[in-house]
């Protein structure tokens, strides 16, 4: 029996799963995380050959990047509302389907204003994965390790980028530069669409939102536990607004951090180190390894702590190697050879890139501070606001404040920064159980 809100009535009962329920949810809890990650590098990794194939300048497709980060907002706030409404299961199924069609659609696109509408269909779209995925996990996973498996699925995102970087580096080097990164697209569109479908069968929907529910249309439910017919309004009420205002906050720096490094990273390597596609490739890949030791490094501290001390020291970590990497800019000492593991500039830039471990808690550190009535709303509306500020505004005014790439990257270290100052503030419930009533 547990209570959340403050003077609230102790209504709630846990609810138990079965093993294979659980298998079930984290399997697509996982494989949603994992496409969520491929469909966002769809843009940065190959961006240099959309860009020749559409005819269309890099800040042009700087800009889709944006507009999609603000479609992931509205996807964040539709599909949020939607799994506390409809269900987690339905919805978390329409969500995946759209952001693989969109993919599907992206590879076939013959101009640019094609290739933005199927961005801005994928942003909605995958603007209900994070929010869906872990309501999903902590309604049915234990208190014990939640951080730790919260962070291996949060790893999953970033395995998803390597993912998309592997299927395309395939498809460019066996069909060049064109049609390589459309088959990229199409491939892993398909496969996305097949997983939403699947989950319409084998995902097992929240008993404690079924629980809810029934709690619900019977009339029965104290007024301070009933959800409203919008429940974003929910989210903003006084006793969870501070909440939710800091988890957009967070988020916000979340995602400054990451794509600092996942939408330039690249070009960078490319265009100013002159390196080779092939070491390009490797440097991003141990990029992305770091990131996801990071990740669950980053929930395993949080269950041995707490979620927001796990959070400030990811951005502690970040905060170095940004710095770092603006001071050998700066000293004109940043330089990235073929032997990369003996330049410190590398170093610098996965510390950089290990950086965005934070993102290994978040997930679970905002499904614990939100009741079970408005869970996928606040995680979602919560994780998308940043995703959109962050990973749609930030490159874009990075590339023309900085005026050049590298500094447009460095400029990333905004997001420890703001990450070390406002997790100490954030609101912290770890390892609390989950209940239907709360």
């Amino acid at each position: 029996m547990i209570s959340i809100i403050k003077g609230a009535p102790t209504v709630g009962t846990a609810t138990t799963y079965s093993r294979r329920e659980i298998r079930f949810i984290l399997t697509f809890a996982l494989l949603g995380t994992l496409f969520d990650g491929a469909e966002l590098n769809l843009i940065g990794y190959p961006l240099v050959y959309i860009s020749g194939s559409l005819h269309v300048s890099t800040i042009a497709l700087i800009t889709v990047a944006t507009v999609q980060g603000f479609a992931s907002i509205l996807g964040g706030f539709v599909f949020g509302t939607l799994g506390d409404t409809l269900g987690r299961r339905r919805t978390f199924a329409i969500s995946v389907v759209a952001f693989g069609l969109a993919a599907l659609l992206g590879g076939l696109a013959v101009n640019y204003e094609t290739f933005m509408a199927t961005r801005v269909l994928a942003g909605v779209g995958m603007g209900g994965l994070f929010g869906l995925s872990f309501s999903m996990f902590t309604e049915c996973w234990q208190t014990a390790k939640r951080g730790t498996m919260g962070g291996i699925i949060q790893a999953m995102y970033f395995a998803g980028e390597i993912l998309t970087e592997g299927v395309i580096f395939l498809f460019l080097t066996l069909l060049g530069h064109d049609l390589g990164w459309r088959a990229g697209y199409m491939a892993i569109g398909v496969v996305s669409t097949v997983i939403g479908f699947a989950s319409l069968k084998l995902l097992p929907e929240s008993k404690q939102w079924l629980a809810y529910q029934q709690h619900l249309k019977a009339g029965t439910l104290p007024a301070e536990l009933r959800r409203t017919k919008v429940p974003v309004v929910d989210i903003f009420k006084p006793q969870f607004v501070f909440g939710t205002v800091l988890f957009m906050v967070l988020s916000t720096a979340m995602f400054l951090t990451t794509n600092s490094v996942g939408a330039y990273l690249s070009t960078y390597l490319l265009t100013t180190q002159k390196l080779s596609l092939d070491t390009v490739s490797l440097i991003v890949l141990i990029g992305y390894v770091a990131t996801i030791i990071a990740y669950t490094l980053t929930g395993v501290i949080s269950d041995a702590l707490r979620r927001k001390y796990a959070f400030t020291l990811a951005s502690a970590v970040g905060t170095i190697g940004f710095a770092w990497f603006l001071w050998l800019l700066v000293t004109g000492s940043a330089h990235v050879g073929i032997d990369f593991w003996a330049w410190p500039t590398f170093w610098a830039l996965m510390l950089c890139a290990g950086a965005a471990g934070g993102f290994g808690v978040l997930g679970v550190w905002m499904s614990e501070f939100f009741p079970t009535r408005v869970r996928s709303t606040g995680s979602s509306a919560s994780y998308y606001v940043g995703r959109g500020l962050g990973a749609g505004i930030f490159p874009l005014f990075a590339l023309s404040l900085a005026g050049t790439v590298p500094f447009a990257l460095a400029l990333g270290i905004i997001g420890p920064v703001a990450g070390l100052v406002f997790s100490v503030m954030a609101p912290d419930r770890t390892g609390r159980a989950i209940a239907d009533l709360e």
